[in-house]
């Protein structure tokens, strides 16, 4: 069958969509081609279960895979799993995700002057002969002599509209010159036009950016979006490996990214009442990957060790040219990374710390990639250590990321049994990353496992145990629960996944403060960064051992840091170039091929080296 067929999608929010496909297309490839997030951890292929959807139409028959991956209350309801359903006929498709956008993970830098910089542009009036009827100089001459100590430098739109003002025998024009960077980049007429510039955060996971005013750096908007290259693979090595594997992969990964940041300037410029002509210059960071797919830079040389790129130093470019829709005299500075998976967006964090130069600290940026820096009075190390997604509640039999109807904190009640907070209103529909953490501090706390992890066989009350096909499992909410529709099951592996995951972490910080010549009793402070830092409890995070045993209040979250970072270094050359600084004081560790690594990893998974901690408490 060739004819086309309507397929329409519904958002939470009620917002319709429709598309023509053919018959026998893959749902979740529909679905995902269209730039919408389905919420999948494992990129369509099937394993994670996640991409549920609810539909009312021709799709195919269940199979029996599928069915295993959903409850029969679940298909009761209509629920398939997009990525193993075709389209049969019209269709009509409800997604149930968390909306990107959830007002707990918003504003983590507030819309106000964030620092006292020396403006990026100024503004100056002017007034430039008329044209002669007799002795004509043309338009161009003009401008460049009435600022003639600036380099003239304007797009051919910004002629037209002056040579519509001009006109033989009028006396003067009274406009406004643009300056930025010694250039006159812009006249204007008489209501000034704002000059803004953009920073942006590329994340694996997510993607943030800042809209400032160059004049005063202010920051007038902000926004944040889920990194749509995720149905790719949740984390950056998954990706790598769909670039080495096909031809066209880094094109469709760069384009995929760039048409997120297009629309995230697109958002910001209509919270302003601006266009793209006013935007003028770009900074961004991130890890090494998501830097190359920005640049369309080869990724092949992540793909095994050494694990180098194909730059580290800072990078300048014109930004029309990737794509960016901004001024055409803008350009985007990269910041410099500092090797392997430590990226830019370490040294934007260190950029944001005050007293970066000072005391002996330990910086971590926990997500999918997770970066940690250890610093004795100025001198850094510096090392990446792969998490994995369960952190943003991949590879979690029910995790998920921030949103509605998700459980973002676990505790013990004085009955022993768990109490939940879930997100918004309605029916909990998963757990995420930082309540997980949460989550198994309490079952260390009441002894519902052991020091390795294992759930206890014996607890039956005031939690319950279910055995399942691959293992036990705690039931977190029952099946008639007030909260909860369907039983949300936290099972063995799961625990099992943030063990890997909080191991690699701490195995990460051990490892370089043994470089520095530290213990963790020398530490002043423990930087958290990052959406997921930004909510993690303290002393839960040290319970598990994910942290080290150090006095809480040594503990601080300090929210996106690499966002701030990217803003210090678009409003002022002297951040810049302390970014060089920053990067030439920083020595780069290996893990993999640290000695003592493969020793400390398999002693970081278990939850016994906090011992003393815990009874303390």
């Amino acid at each position: 069958m060739s004819e086309e067929i309507k397929v329409s999608i519904i958002t939470p929010d009620g917002q319709q969509s429709s598309f023509w496909t053919l018959y026998g297309k893959n749902l979740w490839e529909l679905i995902a081609s269209s730039g919408m997030d389905l919420g999948g951890s494992c990129g369509g292929k099937g394993t994670c279960g996640k991409c549920k959807v609810r539909i009312d139409g021709q799709v195919s028959e269940i199979s029996e895979s599928e069915r295993a991956q959903l409850l029969p209350e679940e298909i009761k309801a209509g629920n398939r799993i997009a990525c193993k359903c075709s389209v049969k006929g019209p269709l009509t498709v409800y997604l149930d995700y968390a909306s990107d956008n959830f007002k707990s993970k918003k504003g983590l830098i507030a819309k106000s002057a964030l620092h006292t910089f020396k403006a990026q542009v100024q503004y100056r009036k002017i007034l430039i002969p008329g044209m002669e009827r007799t002795h004509p100089i043309p338009l161009h001459d003009r401008l460049a002599n009435a600022l003639s100590e600036y380099r003239l430098d304007l797009c051919i739109d910004n002629l037209n509209q002056i040579a519509m003002l001009d006109r033989a025998g009028r006396p003067s024009l009274e406009l406004n010159a643009l300056i930025f960077n010694n250039e006159v980049v812009r006249y204007i007429g008489r209501k000034k036009e704002f000059a803004y510039g953009v920073a942006f955060d590329l994340g694996t996971t997510s993607l943030f950016a800042a809209l400032l005013d160059l004049e005063n750096g202010e920051t007038v908007a902000l926004a944040n979006r889920n990194n749509m290259q995720r149905i790719y693979g949740a984390d950056i090595i998954s990706r790598v490996k769909y670039c080495t594997e096909n031809a066209d992969g880094l094109e469709v990964l760069q384009r995929i990214l760039i048409n997120n940041l297009n629309t995230m300037l697109e958002e910001m410029l209509d919270q302003v009442k601006a266009s793209k002509h006013n935007i003028y210059r770009l900074t961004a960071v991130g890890n090494p990957v998501m830097l190359h797919y920005l640049m369309g830079l080869n990724t092949s040389g992540f793909a095994e060790l050494p694990y180098a790129g194909i730059f580290t130093d800072q990078l300048t470019y014109p930004a029309v040219d990737l794509g960016l829709n901004v001024n055409s005299h803008a350009e985007i500075m990269v910041l410099p990374q500092v090797g392997g998976f430590v990226g830019a967006d370490t040294i934007a964090c260190l950029l944001a710390l005050p007293d970066r130069r000072t005391g002996c600290y330990c910086l971590i940026d926990i997500g999918t990639n997770g970066e940690v820096v250890i610093a004795r009075q100025g001198k850094m190390w510096a090392a990446s250590a792969a998490a994995g997604p369960a952190f943003e509640g991949g590879n979690l039999s029910n995790g998920m990321r921030a949103g509605s109807g998700v459980i973002d904190k676990v505790y013990l009640q004085e009955d022993g049994k768990l109490g939940f907070n879930i997100l918004g209103n309605g029916l909990a529909k998963g757990i995420c990353g930082s309540a997980t953490i949460d989550l198994i501090a309490c079952l260390l706390r009441a002894s519902y496992i052991d020091k390795h992890g294992t759930i206890s066989s014996e607890t039956a009350i005031p939690i319950t145990v279910k055995q399942e096909e691959d293992g036990p499992a705690i039931v977190l909410l029952e099946e008639d629960d007030t909260f909860n529709a369907a039983p949300m099951l936290f099972k063995q592996e799961d625990i099992r996944q943030v063990q890997l995951a909080k191991g690699a972490i701490r195995t990460a910080i051990d490892v370089l403060l043994k470089e520095a010549g530290l213990v963790y009793a020398d530490l002043d402070r423990i930087y958290l960064a990052g959406a997921f830092g930004n909510f993690l409890d303290p002393e839960n995070s040290i319970l598990i051992g994910m942290l080290p045993p150090v006095k809480v209040e040594k503990i601080r979250n300090i929210g996106n840091a690499a966002g701030l970072g990217a803003v210090y270094a678009l409003l002022s050359a002297q951040q810049e170039k302390e970014a060089h600084q920053l990067r030439g004081q920083i020595s780069y560790v290996e893990l993999a091929a640290h000695p003592d690594f493969q020793e400390m990893f398999l002693h970081n998974l278990d939850f016994d080296f906090n011992e003393i901690y815990k009874k303390g408490k």
